[in-house]
This record gives C-alpha cells, structure tokens and sequence, in this order.
C-alpha cells in the first residue's frame, strides 16, 4: 500500500509536522476521506467548513507533485465509489487533474489499468481534455478509455 510522507501532507496543509496525527498517510484512507467529503458535499454547510476539506486540497498537490501518489489515491477511491455520480466526480476531479498536471508521467499506469479496469476506463469517460484535446496525450487518454460512455448518473457500476 502506497503512503503518502507526514512531511508532504504537512506542507500542503501548511502545517507544522507535529499537528498532524503520527505516521505518514495511507493513500486508501485520504481516498476513504475524500470520497466522504463529496459525500457530505450536499450537506447546507460550506465545503471549506467540511471536516474533510483539506483532502481536496492534498489531491490537487499530489496531481501537480506527486502524480503516482494521486493516481494511487485516484484508484483507491474508485474502488469505493458506490455510484455513478461519485464515479463523476473522481472524473472530473483527482482524475482529471492528475492527467491535466502530470499526464505524461502517468499515461503509461493509466493505460495498463484502464485495460484490466472497467470501472477506470468508465471514469476516464468523464475526464474532459482542457484545452488539450489533439494532443498525443489525449489520444491517448481515449484509447484507454475505449468505447466507455460518459458516466451515467442511473446506470450501476461496473464491478
């Protein structure tokens, strides 16, 4: 199971090392946590006041840094997505974003699980080109994702 260093989640976070709990932090339960935080997203407190908010914050830096460590993360929660509107929003979310800042550092992963991952390359389906649709790297990122549909809100998820 990948870890993700107490040093790196603590600058992120702009912390100090010793605010955080002991330990560097499972990718499976920033994933865990994340996907909680969508979750709870629709509650009527604001997302910035949400006890998980800091996980989009942590995400959006391993895209951008440490681009194995997100797409860990990426597919641990897609592992505990229950539907397919929480399937959506890893798409267009950590997914994305990780193809968006480091896509070439991770197209090579990506490609090898999206041919063993249903539920991947349904995901990849939802991920929208910004601005870099003609690009090898997109291309790519299409023929990984095959002939997937974009997530369907009503349908159930692949196994």
């Amino acid at each position: 199971m990948s870890m993700i260093p107490r040093d790196l989640v603590a600058k992120s976070l702009g912390v100090a090392p010793e605010a955080l709990p002991p330990g560097d932090l499972p990718v499976d339960r920033l994933a865990a946590r994340w996907l909680g935080f969508m979750r709870a997203a629709d509650e009527a407190v604001a997302p910035q006041e949400q006890p998980d908010y800091w996980t989009v914050a942590l995400l959006d830096d391993l895209a951008r840094g440490q681009p194995d460590l997100c797409l860990d993360t990426v597919l641990a929660a897609l592992a505990l997505c229950e539907t397919a509107d929480e399937l959506a929003l890893l798409a267009a979310g950590p997914l994305e974003d990780v193809i968006a800042q480091s896509g070439a550092t991770v197209i090579d992963r990506i490609e090898a699980e999206a041919a063993g991952s249903a539920r991947l390359r349904l995901a990849l389906g939802g991920v929208m080109p910004p601005g870099s649709s003609g690009t090898a790297l997109w291309q790519r990122v299409v023929a990984a994702r095959g002939d997937a549909p974009v997530p369907d809100p009503d349908a159930p998820l692949p196994g």
